[in-house]
């Protein structure tokens, strides 16, 4: 390895461990998880980052692209050894409020919004999603980073929060 490729490197992490790691955080609630997937992810970066072209992305947005990718594998495998399992504790706790959606993403029970979106959502909307709660992504970067029209952007935002709202609804009074 080059002494140059590692200074290169050693700058990524310097100036987005932080960004990438809160982006993570905010997903997983939890800091220790948030960690080691921050590691995993800046790992991935490293073995990968001879197939980045700055011609196509920015750094940011090609480090976003990597660690949403991660993330959603981090739940999808999660999603496998846990069903969404509400118990009536949780069910009474949501129902108390106007937006449970809003709520949940506001605590620290949001790993049930993204089983949710996990298993409603296919996969372009599911990363478009995460993009949007939990990056500090403006809609047009989130458009930019997907290589999307900004109006598909907001109508697919639209969309995916009625169908996530529909299906805890429906989880919660079924």
């Amino acid at each position: 390895m080059s002494t140059n490729y590692k200074l290169v490197f050693d700058e990524i992490v310097r100036n987005h461990y932080k960004e990438i790691f809160h982006y993570v955080h905010k997903q997983t609630s939890n800091t220790e998880d948030a960690k080691d997937l921050t590691q995993e992810i800046f790992m991935k970066v490293f073995e990968k980052f001879h197939t980045y072209n700055p011609k196509k992305a920015s750094i940011r947005t090609w480090l976003y692209r990597i660690a949403h990718n991660h993330v959603v594998n981090h739940f999808r495998n999660a999603y496998q050894r846990y069903k969404l399992d509400l118990d009536d504790t949780f069910l009474d706790y949501i129902l108390d409020y106007d937006d449970p959606l809003q709520e949940l993403m506001n605590s620290e029970d949001i790993k049930y919004v993204m089983i949710v979106m996990n298993k409603i959502l296919n996969p372009k909307h599911l990363k478009l999603m995460n993009l949007y709660f939990f990056s500090d992504l403006s809609v047009d970067d989130i458009a930019k980073t997907l290589s999307s029209p900004i109006k598909s952007v907001y109508n697919t935002i639209n969309t995916s929060i009625q169908k996530i709202k529909t299906e805890m609804e429906e989880t919660l009074n079924g």
